[in-house]
């Protein structure tokens, strides 16, 4: 008996320890959820690169720069990685975009409610070609500021390939036939997920040397990437940004206030964070008027909702009501048949006037207001 005692309270004591870890793990995922800020901003290096892409000659790291900086404070901050051997990769542009896809998932980073890229090279090549294999992630996708992204290839490129079997240097020529980049801007252009996503564009505006990185493939200062190239696809209503470095430094700022530093932080805030909010605006439309024993119907009266432009508004849906009776008898409900893009409501109803009593004095005129309630889609800028 005392030992069936000590077994349950055992159990109990174990049961007790078990919920006491549920609810902490509970509540550890909804603090994780409510720390999650609506944007993050992803960084992706290019061939060859790693964390050192993005570390100035002063120390300075932009990844945490940009942590710190207040105009940035409704953002997260990851950095990616994927695997580019400085000699005999085996991985093709295509498999690194699916491995990049799966460290953000992993991450958590498509959990966010928007997502911007910095990309350096091939990273660009690489994010874009990921977007258009997941086109709800791409959904999520504001922009890409792309630095030295060669969307027309590279020289350098089309020379190392020679001596080197690594698939990303195919994908990276400047050949004429290259159907990779052919494709993937094509592809791009065609794919409504992917279009809507702006594209900024820097370049580099110094030659790079011989030495490390992608400086071994060379044997004198060289443009790695053309500024056709790296601007090839962009937005145009945003002038590509010169940057007075080269290839490797391009995407080295060493403070707040180095070109392309300065140009992210512009083009970010041309592209606020969006509070998406949808509510329910009423609108009247007064003066349906009838004589008595007549009736006034339509199958198609048409009510507009009051939208702004700036904010996006869309309508999702409408629902109508009269009010403001008098006099009026018969009534049908009102009802939304459809709703036009551009927010009008077309609605059926059917009313008659009163007709009861006997002369002019029992003969008035009714009336009565269609009331329409809008639900509407607002994409609300937030300032940071």
């Amino acid at each position: 008996m005392q030992a069936g005692r000590v077994v349950r309270n055992i159990f109990s004591t174990v049961r007790v320890i078990a919920l006491a870890c549920l609810a902490l793990g509970m509540f550890s995922a909804q603090a994780r959820a409510e720390e999650m800020k609506p944007r993050v901003i992803v960084f992706v290096h290019g061939l060859h690169g790693d964390r050192e892409t993005w570390v100035a000659p002063n120390g300075a790291y932009w990844p945490d720069m940009v942590r710190v900086d207040p105009r940035f404070q409704k953002s997260d901050v990851f950095v990616a990685a994927y695997p580019t051997p400085s000699s005999s990769g085996q991985f093709s542009t295509t498999q690194l975009a699916q491995r990049l896809w799966k460290q953000l998932k992993d991450n958590r980073v498509w959990d966010h409610s928007e997502v911007v890229f910095i990309t350096h090279s091939l990273g660009g090549l690489i994010t874009e070609e990921m977007l258009l294999g997941h086109p709800a992630e791409a959904a999520k996708t504001r922009f890409i500021v792309a630095y030295a992204t060669p969307h027309q290839g590279s020289f350098v490129a089309s020379l190392a390939k020679i001596y080197d079997s690594d698939p990303l240097l195919t994908d990276l020529s400047d050949n004429n036939d290259n159907n990779f980049l052919i494709d993937l801007e094509q592809h791009w252009r065609s794919t409504p997920a992917a279009a809507r996503i702006h594209r900024y564009c820097a370049y580099e505006a110094l030659d790079t040397a011989a030495g490390e990185g992608i400086g071994k493939y060379l044997r004198a200062h060289t443009r790695v990437v053309s500024y056709y190239s790296a601007t090839y696809g962009c937005d145009v209503d945003t002038p590509p940004q010169k940057i007075m470095a080269d290839h490797i430094g391009i995407v080295k700022p060493d403070g707040p206030k180095a070109d392309a530093y300065t140009f992210f932080a512009r083009v970010y805030h041309a592209n606020p964070i969006i509070d998406v909010v949808e509510g329910v605006r009423d609108y009247k439309a007064p003066g349906l008027f009838v004589d008595c024993n007549r009736t006034n119907s339509s199958s198609d009266f048409q009510v507009a909702a009051p939208l702004d432009a700036s904010l996006h508004e869309q309508v999702l849906s409408a629902e109508a009501e009269l009010v403001d009776r008098d006099k009026i008898r018969d009534v049908t409900k009102p009802s939304v048949t459809k709703v036009d893009p551009n927010g009008v409501a077309h609605i059926s109803y059917s009313f008659r006037g009163d007709g009861r009593g006997l002369g002019i004095i029992g003969c008035p005129t009714g009336h009565a207001t269609m009331l329409v309630h809008f639900k509407i889609h607002s994409e609300i800028p937030e300032k940071e």
